[in-house]
């Protein structure tokens, strides 16, 4: 049951990959051909959208190449003509429902999407989300409300958990860094499209970079690296504000790193020459991918915990933190927000692995006892009082009283805890990335995205909504909006949502500026305002203040300790 839900989740996430495909026969007769600087690639035709799927930006990173920074694609000359997108990078979290299926150490591909005409276009590059431990392209496979707006959408994989960010003191380069070769990934893509976008009709000189979750982290990643100057123009940061304060040294990572490395290699055979003790680069480079793929991968999630890039002496010289406050970041127009209900969405998570768990396991949404309890609440109070400095009693009984959160009783508790969890991670951290970019006279506009009747992100199964608690605008409800991802059809009012977002996104790629034809005015977050988007019959597309954004989430009252 659990693999059918599973698959069910992920169909729906992925949408329908190959709608709108011509006939073979005709296919092959209009696919047009792009000449890379490396090779061939012919178009897979969708209506007026041109897919070139799995086209090689990066040498596969294994064998010598393993825990390296990217090398170049080795060239080609019969046309890649795939139509579907590339196996997708070794996948390390537990998060079944947005585990990638046929994962590889062989994963450095990207996916093409342009419009059926000359250009040029602007482009703008998709960077998944997913922890840095799960995710991938395909679930990003139609990007059709954007593209046909006349963008150019490109979506990357890069290399996600202990392949991606493992920093060993073996491993050092010859400037004495480690880690971080997921983002050197995300900065190869980048040179590729700089280098070769042109051919598909894009503007090589107009690039966004967006992302969400885990893709939004890396936005605010290349605003800060070094090694990101010059590679795009503008940015869109979506629910990417998190973990700001989380970041670990390079010798935090090479640490945590070792743990991870000593419990996987106990009581596993190496190869000869090597030793637990004394680790070479050359002997990690030699570790079997059944090792790999089955402990390594979880020892380091369990080592590292939240997953974010560290300060490895090369992408990160220093926090994004401290470069952002000293100036050292790009100064590019940017784009910044983050969901309403962000949390809830790792709630209902929650609750779906405790249903699938129950002997039997249980899928009826009227059965609550999977909600969380009041008990629950004050426990996870007393988790945040630990780490942020939060009285526990002022967050239960101040900020986040069971009371101010509807009339239901079994959902106040979720609620309440999900509200609170928003705020601390996404809201607070997020106008506080804005109020930093707009400190150094930066253009950088705000949004909320408010829609509670966005389709679930998890939990529904056969055009069936299995558990308790509503998600609303939950983390990642709004990637439904710019992507082709739904099993139902949306309604009026989502598809009117949907058109003012689409609008402002495909408008800052074009100009830097998400106003123009097509939706309401939003104004600069410097002129006081943060733009909501949600559907007519729940506020609609309107700018609220900033005063009023801060007082919903308490981040000058309860989560002032936090900074950017």
């Amino acid at each position: 049951m659990q693999k059918t839900i599973t698959a069910r989740i992920r169909a729906a996430a992925s949408g329908l990959i190959l709608a709108g495909l011509m006939s073979a026969s005709a296919l092959a007769q209009a696919a047009p051909v792009v000449q890379t600087r490396s090779g061939p690639v012919q178009a897979t035709v969708r209506g007026d959208m041109l897919s070139y799927f799995a086209i090689p930006f990066a040498a596969p990173p294994v064998g010598d190449l393993r825990w390296r920074a990217p090398q170049p694609a080795a060239r080609w000359t019969a046309p890649i003509a795939a139509s579907k997108t590339a196996s997708p990078c070794l996948q390390t979290g537990l998060a079944a429902a947005f585990r990638a299926n046929n994962d590889s150490e062989d994963c450095l591909y990207l996916d093409v999407h342009a419009p059926a005409g000359k250009g040029p276009f602007p482009v703008m590059v998709w960077i998944h989300g997913g922890a840095f431990a799960l995710g991938d392209a395909s679930t990003y496979a139609d990007p059709s409300p954007l593209v046909s707006r006349g963008v150019v959408v490109v979506a990357i994989h890069y290399r996600l958990g202990a392949m991606g960010f493992l920093a060993h003191p073996a491993l050092r380069d010859a400037k004495g860094s480690a880690g971080d070769y997921g983002m050197m990934d995300q900065q190869a893509a980048l040179k590729w499209v700089r280098a070769n976008i042109s051919r598909f009709g894009g503007d090589a000189r107009n690039v966004t970079i967006f992302g969400e979750s885990a893709g939004g982290f890396s936005v605010l990643t290349h605003l800060a690296s070094p090694l990101s100057k010059e590679l795009f123009d503008k940015a869109i940061i979506q629910s990417g504000a998190y973990g700001v304060g989380e970041q670990l040294t390079q010798a935090g990572m090479e640490a945590r790193s070792q743990a991870a490395l000593t419990a996987a290699l106990d009581g596993q055979a190496l190869p000869p020459g090597c030793y637990t003790a004394a680790l070479t680069a050359a002997c990690l480079r030699a570790l079997p991918e059944t090792l790999l793929r089955g402990k390594l991968l979880a020892a380091y999630g369990r080592a590292v915990g939240n997953l974010v890039p560290s300060v490895d002496g090369r992408v990160l010289p220093d926090t994004i933190q401290a470069l952002f406050a000293a100036g050292r970041n790009h100064r590019v127009p940017v784009l910044n927000g983050a969901n309403e209900d962000e949390n809830r969405l790792f709630l209902a998570l929650d609750e779906l692995g405790r249903r699938v768990a129950a002997r039997p396991p249980s899928f009826d949404p009227a059965d609550r006892s999977f909600l969380i309890t009041p008990a629950a609440y004050l426990a996870s109070a007393k988790d945040v009082e630990a780490r942020l400095g939060v009285p526990a009693a002022d967050l239960t009984e101040k900020y986040y009283p069971l009371s101010r959160f509807g009339d239901d009783p079994a959902l106040q508790p979720s609620f309440a805890a999900a509200a609170a969890a928003t705020a601390s991670t996404f809201s607070c951290n997020g106008v506080n990335v804005s109020d930093r970019i707009a400190a150094q006279g930066g253009r950088v506009w705000m949004y909320e995205f408010r829609d509670q009747t966005a389709p679930p992100v998890v939990g529904t199964f056969g055009g069936r909504y299995i558990l308790s608690l509503p998600q609303g605008a939950a983390h990642a409800a709004e990637l439904s909006y710019l992507f082709a991802q739904r099993e139902a059809k949306p309604t009026e009012e989502q598809k009117a949502l949907q058109a003012a977002m689409a609008a402002y996104w495909t408008q800052f790629a074009r100009s830097g500026d998400p106003n123009g034809p097509g939706a309401p005015s939003w104004p600069l977050f410097a002129k006081g305002s943060v733009q909501a988007l949600d559907v007519a019959s729940g506020g609609g597309v309107a700018a609220i203040t900033t005063e009023a954004f801060r007082d919903q989430h308490h981040c000058r009252t309860a989560w002032s300790r936090l900074t950017f």
